[in-house]
């Protein structure tokens, strides 16, 4: 992994319970309020790292989409 990828990335692990669901019951996005909280908490600036946070949860949404 890159290193200026691993704060996002630990963000975005440490907040892998925080998806927001739709009324079918899949994935919509994450809680941006939520991410915003675990970032405090690890210390990390979430202006940052948002854009690579965004990405990941993009990425994330389009595999689970395509497995269903």
């Amino acid at each position: 992994m890159l290193p200026e990828n691993w704060d996002a990335m630990r963000v975005f692990c440490a907040a892998a319970s925080q998806w927001r669901m739709g009324p079918s019951g899949h994935r919509v996005g994450l809680d941006y309020a939520a991410v915003r909280v675990v970032a405090d908490v690890l210390g990390v600036a979430l202006e940052a790292v948002f854009g690579r946070i965004q990405a990941m949860e993009a990425q994330a949404l389009e595999c689970w989409d395509a497995a269903t």
